[in-house]
C-alpha cells in the first residue's frame, strides 16, 4: 500500500466532509471526562443530501487526542454485513445511512459493535469538495490507472450534477463552476488535486473496496495536512515562557495556556469543517478536536517532522481482504463482532 507521506493527512473531509463520536458506555473505551480521547463518526455518501437517502461511500470512526495531537482514522469498507433490525438478513453498512442518515447508521454501527458512538459529522460530495478547496486542495500519491479512472469518475459526476439544473436544484453557473479544471494529466506520488478530484479519488472502486478506503483515507489525512498548514501560515505557535519575538505578521499563541480569544481565532480559521457537515457536535467537541488538531500541528513543527505522521489509520473489518459471502445473492463480508470490537477500541484509543 502507499504511504501517506511518510504516513500520516482537508478537513471535510469536509474533514470535509469532515464526516464520527465521545462517550462510550463500556468499561474499556475512555469516555470524554475520562481521557484525552475525542472521538465521532465521519460519514460521507455521494448525493446531495447530508442527513439520508443516498449511499453512505464512508464510513470512518476518528479519535484526536487533545493531550498527544495523535491522529486516529479508521474506516470500515461499505461491502461489511451488519445485523439491522427490521431485516431478515443482514444488510451491507450502508443501508442504514440511506434509509434514515447518520443517526441510524451511529444507531446500527453502535448496536453490532457494542460500542456508544454519539458524535457524528456527515457530509455530501459537493461540501466535501468545496471543503477540500476551502484549503487549497491534497496531494495524494495517484498511478496512472488511477488518475484515468479518476477523470471517467469526475466526467460522470459532472453528467449527474448537469441533470439537476433541469429540476432547478442547481444553476448552470454552479455546475460549470464545479467541473472546472476537473480533468486530471498529472499523475505520481505528489499529485495536487482539487475537490471535486480528491472525492473522485477516494471513491474508486474499479480495484477493490479495500483500496478505495486506502484512498479515502489518503484523501482524508491529507485534509488534517491541509488544515494544519493554513493553520501555520496564519498563526505562530509556542510552548513555555519565551514568547517568539518575530511572529511576521501571525498570530502568537502559547498552546499550554490558549485563551478565549485565542480560541475564537483558530475556531475561525476551522469554521469550514463545521459549517458544511451535518453534525451533532457540540461546542466543547468542537473545542476539542480545534485544539486537538493546533498541538499536531505544533508537534510536527517543534520535531521537525510532517503532520501526516502523527496520523495513523487502520481499516476494518478484519475480514475486509477475504473472500466474499453470498448473502441473500449480495456479495460482502460477514464478520466476527467481538473480534472487531476489540480491534476497533485497540486501535482508536492506543496510547503509542
Amino acid at each position: 500500500m502507499k504511504t501517506i507521506k511518510n504516513l500520516m493527512p482537508k478537513l471535510l473531509a469536509m474533514l470535509l466532509a469532515v464526516s464520527l463520536l465521545p462517550a462510550f458506555a463500556l468499561a474499556e473505551a475512555p469516555s470524554l471526562e475520562e481521557s484525552d480521547w475525542v472521538t465521532f463518526l465521519l460519514i460521507c455518501n455521494e448525493g446531495m443530501n447530508n442527513d439520508k437517502g443516498n449511499a453512505g461511500n464512508t464510513l470512518m470512526a476518528v479519535s484526536m487526542n487533545e493531550a498527544t495531537g495523535a491522529i486516529r482514522l479508521l474506516p470500515f469498507t461499505w461491502d461489511t454485513f451488519v445485523d439491522y433490525e427490521g431485516y431478515d438478513v443482514p444488510q451491507k453498512l450502508d443501508m442504514p445511512y440511506r434509509n434514515n442518515g447518520p443517526e441510524e447508521a451511529a444507531k446500527v454501527f453502535n448496536a453490532n459493535f457494542g460500542l456508544n458512538i454519539e458524535r457524528y459529522m456527515s457530509l455530501n460530495y459537493l461540501n466535501l469538495a468545496s471543503l477540500i478547496d476551502a484549503y487549497n486542495g491534497v496531494t495524494v500519491d495517484v498511478s496512472r490507472a488511477e488518475r484515468n479512472a479518476l477523470n471517467g469518475m469526475v466526467g460522470s459526476k459532472k453528467n449527474q450534477l448537469q441533470a439537476q439544473v433541469g429540476t432547478g436544484l442547481l444553476s448552470q453557473a454552479i455546475v460549470d463552476m464545479l467541473a472546472q479544471e476537473y480533468y486530471l494529466t498529472e499523475f505520481g506520488p505528489e499529485t495536487h488535486l482539487n475537490g471535486l478530484q480528491a472525492v473522485g479519488f477516494g471513491w474508486l472502486q474499479y480495484d477493490s473496496v479495500y483500496n478505495c478506503c486506502e484512498r479515502e483515507v489518503e484523501v482524508i489525512a491529507n485534509l488534517f495536512h491541509s488544515v494544519g498548514t493554513t493553520i501555520a501560515e496564519k498563526v505562530l505557535l509556542y510552548s513555555g515562557d519565551e514568547k517568539p519575538k518575530d511572529a511576521e505578521g501571525r498570530r502568537v499563541i502559547n498552546v499550554d495556556d490558549i485563551t478565549e480569544e485565542d480560541y475564537e481565532f483558530l475556531r475561525q480559521q476551522m469554521a469550514p469543517i463545521f459549517q458544511m457537515a451535518y453534525h451533532n457536535l457540540t461546542e466543547d467537541d468542537i473545542r476539542a478536536i480545534s485544539v486537538a488538531l493546533v498541538k499536531t500541528a505544533y508537534k510536527a513543527a517543534r520535531q521537525g517532522y510532517n503532520i501526516f505522521d502523527n496520523v495513523k489509520y487502520m481499516i476494518l473489518p478484519l475480514e475486509a481482504k477475504n473472500e466474499y459471502d453470498i448473502v441473500a445473492g449480495a456479495q460482502g463480508h460477514l464478520v466476527d463482532k467481538e473480534a472487531n470490537k476489540k480491534a476497533i477500541l485497540d486501535f482508536l484509543f492506543a496510547e503509542d
